[in-house]
């Protein structure tokens, strides 16, 4: 049975079992998606999955229908996930500007029209994880570097070398793994 989305929230908030299940199944599998995009451990990704639907469902009175229903609850998955982190101490928000002992190779190419995202998120594994966290913020969520900051503790300006180097790194990966790609194909 399908509810509009008004009507389930409405159901949600009077406690009503069907609402909440529909609410759970319409939206479960893609924020599932959005944690463990954040959460490289599976164990982390779901505990993060419980603890941001338990939070859904005890402020969904303060959903205000500026944006839309998914939109909203995302950003309480993407919250949770980024808390998971801190509390497992697995992200080092703090990105000094001056770190740079490496030096990125300047991007001449101009990247593809059409990537092939499901190389581009594995790839995201590859890199730091406080790189791809700053990126997927940022190129996947839509955050503004302003947001970033707040939400990771750390100057704007450190979001936008962050990102930078971040675009650098999976670009490179992402190079590197379809040359091979095409080699192995020759």
């Amino acid at each position: 049975m399908v509810f509009a989305e008004q009507q389930v929230i409405e159901g949600c908030l009077k406690g009503d079992r069907l609402s909440q299940e529909a609410l759970y199944n319409r939206f479960s599998g893609k924020m599932l998606a959005v944690c463990k995009r954040y959460l490289k451990e599976m164990e982390l990704a779901e505990d993060a999955f419980q603890d941001a639907f338990v939070k859904v469902f005890n402020n969904l009175d303060k959903f205000s229908f500026q944006s839309s229903l998914e939109t909203w609850m995302t950003r309480i998955f993407i919250n949770e996930a980024i808390n998971k982190l801190r509390a497992n101490k697995k992200l080092a928000l703090q990105v000094s500007i001056d770190e740079t002992t490496w030096q990125m190779a300047e991007i001449k190419e101009e990247a593809p029209e059409k990537f092939d995202s499901e190389l581009v998120l594995m790839l995201l594994k590859r890199i730091p994880e406080n790189y791809s966290i700053v990126l997927m913020l940022y190129a996947i969520d839509g955050y503004s570097h302003k947001e970033i900051a707040e939400k990771l503790n750390m100057p704007e300006s450190t979001s936008r070398s962050t990102l930078t180097r971040a675009r650098g790194l999976l670009w490179q990966l992402y190079k590197n793994e379809i040359t091979s790609h095409e080699s192995r194909r020759i």
